[in-house]
């Protein structure tokens, strides 16, 4: 199956992961512990990003946001909210969250790898 494919929003997710690294004090190793990543991962996208964001990415984020909005308005109900993400996360969140909230966190666990849970 293979590894998917990168796009805009892990670029810009490594450029912020690459950028707080550079500011922070931490060891390598701590802070891949950290973030969650290995220190191979980190060097991989390290030398990616050595150039910036490359034009090819940059440009099919241009268009894609250049359309409709990828998130379509929302209203919450009084129930408690939750949601299955492709990934297999599950977000569960008050009735009273806030959509700009609401998007930032399905953003954010929607871009989180699948996790295994431990084999007895």
């Amino acid at each position: 199956m293979g590894r998917p494919e990168c796009d805009a929003d892990d670029y810009l997710e490594w450029q912020r992961r690459l950028a707080s690294y550079d500011s922070s004090d931490l060891d390598l190793n701590l802070f891949c512990l950290q973030e969650g990543v290995s220190r191979s991962t980190f060097y991989r996208w390290k030398d990616r990003l050595k150039d910036g964001i490359p034009d090819s990415i940059k440009t099919s984020r241009d268009e894609a946001v250049s359309g409709e909005s990828v998130f379509q308005p929302i209203s919450l109900k009084s129930s408690p909210v939750e949601i299955e993400l492709p990934n297999g996360g599950v977000v569960r969140l008050p009735a009273s969250v806030g959509q700009n909230v609401l998007v930032a966190i399905i953003r954010v666990v929607g871009s989180l790898r699948p996790w295994k849970a431990p084999q007895p």
